[in-house]
């Protein structure tokens, strides 16, 4: 029988780690851009009569709220200002914006700054285009070759077939001044899906992001009514930018799911972590879940794309998570092989979990019937582990009450408890560096459960 040293648990490092409490309220349709210098940029549907923006270098703490747009009293737009997007271009900022024109009907605007936090100046003093449609949530795509494109909401204002009223998603090309489109826009998406109709009537798609991943473009996208828990994150590919788009079969990507606790998951951006490793979403959500409505909070979640290029968002979370990779940490997980009593175990360290959904194809059951669960992680060389986070998986009475960690059979942590409030996925053990080669984890299940199921085991190291 082995005979192990204890090692004892010690408070998480706060720095490295966030929860979706980032302090920015009152707000809708986050947009963040990140800058030549790395520092970022958060534009909101924020004021009545323009723009606020906000300041960090993490994407966890926002400071320096500043008015960065206003309009001026002779501006072609009264009020309704929703949806800011900057761009950074040939050492300019543009920001396209979404306002209703003194007519009474929506438009988007653009304005130009030479500071990321403005002062933004509406250099046409009218609209970017005006087709004859209430338009609004713009987004620009600068391409790899140069070529630039515009996607927006046609939106549902103005917008009705048979009765049922809709906002639909165009591209167009956009001129190489910023200041123009060239061409007719296309119709990309039209509300198709089931998950998509759950507000009957109006129905939306709005709120386009697209970027592109090994030549195929990704063109996400939010449907159903903002103010309810409904509102939720898709997707669609193409070949090429302005299509045709395809709509995939695992939407939504990002959904409140019937959650108590989070509710209203949309209208999102895309952002490049502080060292550029990872790809992180903003996106709102409803500040009083069980209230909705127009008062939303900002959230990031991690985004990754599969093997088979599917997009996927490790979110909505609550729970506590390591920050948007900036060098203080280093997660050493991928230099593992894990073994555990349950097939599809790689799953387990493969970067993507599910914390609301019903089910998710990225869970993995353990075999607990003889009172305990083990997973263990093998390194080929000695590594040095300051954290490990173990997160629970989706499936009904699969719970675990408590995971212990063992190190190269020599010393075993304290035990670890999980709550049982369901929001909180995760147990972080957190204790005095190891330089380890291997690592058992030993889970207890709850209520004396046969089965536990895991959706991520990260391992992390701290700088």
């Amino acid at each position: 029988m082995n005979s192990y040293t204890t090692c004892k648990l010690t408070p998480a490092n706060d720095k490295l780690f966030y929860q979706n409490d980032l302090g920015i309220t009152q707000i809708g349709d986050p947009f963040i851009l990140k800058v030549s210098d790395h520092t970022y940029y958060l534009y909101c549907t924020s004021a009545a009569n323009g723009y606020y923006c906000w300041k960090s270098k993490d994407m966890v703490n926002w400071s320096g709220k500043n008015m960065c747009f206003t309009k001026k009293s002779d501006s072609w737009c009264v009020d309704s200002f929703w949806a800011p997007e900057v761009v950074e271009y040939d050492h300019k900022y543009y920001m396209y914006y979404s306002a209703r024109a003194d007519s009474g009907s929506l438009r988007i605007g653009v304005a130009v700054s030479d500071k990321p936090e403005g002062p933004f100046e509406d250099v046409k003093n009218e609209p970017l285009f005006d087709l004859g449609y209430a338009a609004i949530d713009a987004n620009v795509l600068v391409d790899d070759n140069g070529s630039k494109y515009l996607y927006f909401s046609r939106d549902c204002s103005e917008n009705e077939t048979g009765g049922i009223r809709k906002s639909e998603i165009y591209g167009v090309t956009l001129s190489d001044d910023m200041l123009s489109i060239a061409g007719e826009p296309v119709l990309l998406t039209t509300p198709t899906q089931k998950w998509e109709k759950a507000s009957v009537n109006p129905l939306w798609n709005e709120g386009p992001e697209v970027i592109r991943h090994k030549g195929t473009y990704y063109l996400s996208y939010s449907a159903n009514c903002y103010a309810d828990q409904s509102y939720s994150v898709g997707y669609a590919t193409s070949s090429s930018p302005l299509g045709p788009y395809t709509k995939s079969e695992n939407n939504p990507i990002l959904t409140a799911a019937g959650s108590a606790t989070i509710s209203g998951t949309g209208h999102h951006s895309f952002a490049l972590s502080p060292d550029g490793t990872e790809i992180w979403m903003a996106y709102h959500t409803h500040t009083d879940p069980k209230a909705g409505g127009g008062n939303r909070k900002l959230n990031i979640d991690k985004v990754l794309f599969t093997d088979k290029g599917e997009l996927y968002v490790d979110g909505p979370t609550i729970c506590s998570q390591p920050i948007p990779s900036d060098g203080s940490y280093t997660n050493i997980t991928a230099d593992a092989k894990i073994t555990a009593s349950a097939a599809g175990s790689s799953l387990l360290t493969d970067g993507i979990f599910s914390l609301h959904q019903k089910d998710s194809k990225y869970d993995c059951s353990l075999s607990a019937a003889e009172g305990t669960a083990a997973v263990t992680l093998d390194f080929k060389k000695p590594v040095k582990l300051s954290h490990i986070l173990v997160y629970r998986g989706v499936a009904k009475g699969q719970d675990f009450s408590s995971v212990k960690a063992v190190f190269d059979d020599r010393c075993i942590t304290e035990e670890c408890p999980l709550s049982e409030d369901t929001d909180e996925r995760a147990a972080i053990l957190s204790f005095d560096e190891q330089t380890v080669t291997k690592v058992e984890l030993i889970l207890t299940p709850r209520n004396s459960n046969d089965k536990i199921s895991l959706s991520e085991i990260m391992l992390l190291r701290q700088n």
